[in-house]
């Protein structure tokens, strides 16, 4: 696939090297000279030094031609603004970052097909660690039907030194959840197990269900509790709501800070 990454900071440089090592012709752009000079002699990724939001250079690029169009900017309204002129010139796949959640309508309005809300995922992240350590929600799919989570398996539990089998077979073992992978510290691995592998205390299993199929699959866990609060604990919910507004009121008033620590030109990547 031809795909053209607007944005060349560590973000941007980190996906175009993994993107790079598959089958894809890359480009990146970003008015940072020293950064496309980095990505082209350090990564070997073709690099065009230029302002992602100015059409001629755009046109240059024939992004008509893209198959995915990637704005990774610093800033929002960059992004939006190259999501636009992606649109335009017919481009079906974009993918925004974004940081300033005041932003969503607008790039939905942009034909963005995969909007990146960085903040949130980040937040989502560190208050599930805070709060729920026996579990990690690694997705949500089909607007939150449906979970991927890790588990973690508690001492004492039903599952413990049990076979996935005899787990699978137990009665209140749930319909709508399957057990997906495993994953132990002892070697560091994810695997997918069969059903002779027995589940040990602290294996970290890979589940994917419903929110009624993941909670009743803790109860032989062990982490029937950190589900439940997980999904239902209204205190929670203004947590992350209240960490949103005040990242959204520092992003507003610190416009020189760069997303992933560095500082860069207006217009320039994070």
């Amino acid at each position: 696939m031809r795909i053209v990454i607007a944005g060349a900071g560590i973000t941007g440089r980190r996906l175009a090297a993994q993107l790079s090592e598959g089958r894809h012709d890359v480009v990146l752009i970003d008015l940072n000279r020293e950064l496309c000079e980095i990505a082209s002699s350090q990564l070997g990724v073709s690099a065009v030094c230029g302002n992602a939001t100015d059409v001629s250079v755009l046109e240059d690029l024939e992004l008509a031609k893209v198959d995915v169009a990637v704005a990774m900017m610093r800033e929002s309204a960059d992004n939006l603004a190259f999501s636009l002129l992606a649109h335009a010139a017919g481009v079906e796949r974009i993918i925004a970052r974004m940081t300033n959640p005041k932003y969503q309508s607008a790039f939905e309005l942009a034909g963005v097909s995969t909007i990146v809300d960085v903040a949130g995922l980040y937040l989502d992240q560190i208050v599930l660690e805070i709060e729920h350590p026996a579990v990690q929600q690694v997705a949500s799919v089909v607007a939150g039907q449906g979970l991927i989570v890790f588990v973690t398996t508690e001492q004492g539990s039903f599952a413990a030194g049990k076979p996935l089998d005899e787990i699978r077979a137990d009665r209140r073992f749930p319909v709508g959840c399957v057990v997906a992978g495993l994953h132990r510290d002892e070697n560091g691995k994810l695997v997918f197990p069969t059903g002779r592998d027995r589940v040990l205390p602290g294996d970290r299993l890979l589940l994917v269900g419903t929110i009624e199929g993941l909670t009743r699959a803790a109860d032989l866990l062990g982490a029937r509790s950190s589900l439940l609060n997980l999904f239902r604990s209204a205190k929670t919910r203004r947590q992350i709501e209240e960490i949103h507004a005040r990242i959204d009121a520092m992003v507003e008033s610190d416009g020189s800070a760069s997303g992933d620590g560095t500082t860069e030109s207006p217009g320039s990547a994070a």
